[in-house]
């Protein structure tokens, strides 16, 4: 888990910081072999700089880190033993229980592809970025969202989330819709389109439309020269990690989803004062509407 925290906050790290942070996650065996001294030497930096970037990991210094990275060491090397141990032996039989287990290893696979999907896109989230287009979000007259298939559910997500925070934002189900919508957007707008491989031609032409309209593009996927990144004035990746066809299926938009969670929370922090009133109006006329049902 270690190398989860420290993707999960490269995002915050200096440029020195990640130097030394690359090394650790290029070269997992560094973690447990090398002193600080060692790794500051190999990245060109000064110890206080990987003491800073530990402690914005989590850890107190890098005796702490150590410790943690061989106690994770350890218990992979007991589980491998352990598992070896359940196995039958050749030729054997598997119990009707061992089999009802083994089936069920390939869900704990997926939560496993769902973490490491979700450290990934923070590692490759550019705050700078995500900071210009909160602030383009807050001026925006319309906030258009795109997205289609496994997308389509972050894209109404997103849209949804916004309309909470006050803002003014549409999410087509109709993708001819959707593309007529882009094409009516004009400078004071924004059109976000979400596309895992980047390749979906309808979210491609409606984010084509947006920006031929004179609107600001942001693009949210997963492979940063796809045809959906060419044409985005900004790009968010938001990678895809499968070991199975099954956790293709599913995990395919969880880094989408955290990625809206991130820019809502960005958009949130940005004026909390704003947001935070505009929230509480959206709970009232939610508790208003249940009422007016119950009676």
């Amino acid at each position: 888990m270690w190398e989860m925290e420290l993707r999960l906050c490269y995002a915050m790290l200096s440029k020195n910081q990640k130097k030394a942070a690359d090394i650790l996650l290029e070269d997992p065996d560094a973690a447990r072999t090398m002193t600080v001294r060692e790794l500051a030497g190999r990245a060109g930096v000064g110890q206080a700089t990987i003491l800073r970037m530990l402690q914005a990991a989590g850890y107190e210094g890098w005796s702490a880190f150590q410790r943690e990275v061989w106690r994770e060491k350890g218990q992979q090397e007991r589980e491998l033993p352990e598992a070896a141990a359940r196995e039958p032996a050749l030729g054997g039989k598997k119990s009707p229980a061992k089999r009802e287990h083994r089936k069920y290893e390939a869900v704990f696979q997926i939560i496993r592809d769902d973490l490491t999907m979700i450290s990934d896109m923070a590692k490759h989230l550019d705050l700078g970025q995500l900071e210009e287009v909160v602030k383009v979000i807050k001026k925006a007259k319309i906030i258009d969202v795109y997205g289609t298939d496994n997308s389509a559910n972050a894209a109404a997500e997103l849209s949804g989330r916004m309309l909470h925070l006050g803002l003014t934002s549409r999410n087509y189900s109709d993708l001819f819709f959707q593309k007529v919508s882009a094409g009516h957007l004009g400078k004071r707008d924004v059109a976000i389109g979400f596309s895992i491989s980047g390749e979906t031609q309808a979210v491609i032409d409606s984010l084509a439309a947006a920006k031929q309209a004179g609107a600001v593009t942001v693009a949210v996927t997963g492979d940063q020269v796809s045809g959906l990144a060419q044409i985005a004035d900004y790009i968010f990746i938001t990678p895809t990690i499968h070991f199975s066809e099954i956790s293709r299926w599913i995990s395919s938009r969880i880094s989408q989803m955290a990625f809206v969670d991130a820019l809502c929370g960005a958009i949130m922090v940005s004026d909390p004062d704003r947001f935070d009133q505009m929230l509480i109006q959206s709970t009232k006329e939610f508790e208003q509407d249940m009422h007016r049902k119950d009676a």
